[in-house]
């Protein structure tokens, strides 16, 4: 996870470049790259949204759709869709700090 050494600890500062966009990355952009209706691939991109709209919404974990669609918690499929393995706590709470210290590119 980034330059986090211990997949169980979240840092106390979130790093866009060194923390999120890795994951993403690995968890995502496989799917949500340039095609398709949501691109995960750089900060931009992820802040524009897609066909569903904005998914961040900074200083708001709870109400972003990223997070809610990680946690299984909107409507359609939790992502990322099984067969492949829902995220740990740790990685959604890791990106759902850096939503709500204002999903900065950081």
């Amino acid at each position: 996870m980034g330059t986090n050494p211990k997949d169980d600890e979240v840092p106390d500062i979130v790093s866009y470049q060194n923390d999120i966009q890795p994951i993403l990355n690995s968890g995502c952009v496989n799917c949500h790259g340039n095609q398709g209706q949501l691109s995960l691939a750089t900060y931009s991109k992820t802040m524009k949204g897609g066909k569903s709209g904005q998914v961040v919404i900074p200083k708001n974990s709870a109400g972003s759709l990223l997070i809610k669609k990680l946690k299984g918690e909107a409507s359609g499929q939790r992502m990322p869709p099984k067969p492949q393995n829902p995220w740990s706590d740790t990685k959604i709470e890791l990106v759902a700090k850096w939503i709500d210290a204002g999903a900065e590119n950081n």
